[in-house]
C-alpha cells in the first residue's frame, strides 16, 4: 500500500507557481522586492533559452534571469510611471530561487499596478501569487494568463 502511494505521489500534477513580495518602507523610502521562484521551473525557462543549461555557473545565470524578470514584472506608481528596479541579489539552491529588487517609494504609494508574467509564456496554467505589504496591511493578487496586470490600492478596503 505504501508502494502505492509513493508511486501516485510520483506522478501527480506539477502546478506552476511563482510568488513575490512586496514591502513598501517608508522608514528607508524603498520598495523591497523579493521572488521565490521553484529551481525546476528556472531550469526548465534556461533549457527553452539555451537548450543545455546544466553546470552554468550563477555568474552565467544571472544576466540572463535578470533580463527575463526585468521583462516580466514591472511596477508603476499611480501616475502610470514604471519605477526602475535594480536588480539587488540571487540566490540559487536546490528548491528556491530567490531574487531581490529595490526601487525608490513613489510620492503616493497608496495605490500601485504591477504586471507580473513570470513564466507565463512557458506554462499555459501558470500562476504567480503577489503580496504587497504597506503599513502592516497586505493585498494580495493572483496573475494569470489574461490577467497579468493589476492595480493594488491601499485607499480603501481591497
Amino acid at each position: 500500500m505504501i508502494l502505492m502511494a509513493a508511486v501516485s505521489v510520483g506522478h501527480a500534477h506539477r502546478f506552476y507557481a511563482a510568488f513575490t513580495q512586496i514591502d513598501l518602507q517608508e522608514n528607508t523610502q524603498t520598495i523591497e522586492v523579493v521572488h521565490r521562484l521553484f529551481t525546476h521551473d528556472v531550469e526548465d525557462f534556461l533549457r527553452s533559452e539555451l537548450g543545455n543549461s546544466s553546470g552554468l555557473s550563477n555568474a552565467e545565470i544571472t544576466p540572463i534571469l535578470k533580463a527575463f524578470v526585468e521583462k516580466d514584472f514591472a511596477i508603476f506608481d499611480s501616475q502610470g510611471n514604471r519605477l526602475p528596479l535594480t536588480w539587488i541579489a540571487m540566490e540559487y539552491n536546490i528548491d528556491n530561487v530567490l531574487i531581490y529588487q529595490e526601487a525608490d517609494l513613489p510620492n503616493n504609494p497608496a495605490e500601485i499596478t504591477i504586471i507580473n508574467r513570470l513564466f507565463m509564456a512557458l506554462f499555459e496554467d501558470q500562476r504567480n501569487t503577489v503580496n504587497v505589504e504597506w503599513k502592516e496591511k497586505i493585498r494580495t493578487r493572483i496573475f494569470n494568463k489574461g490577467r497579468d496586470q493589476q492595480k493594488v490600492s491601499f485607499n480603501k478596503a481591497d
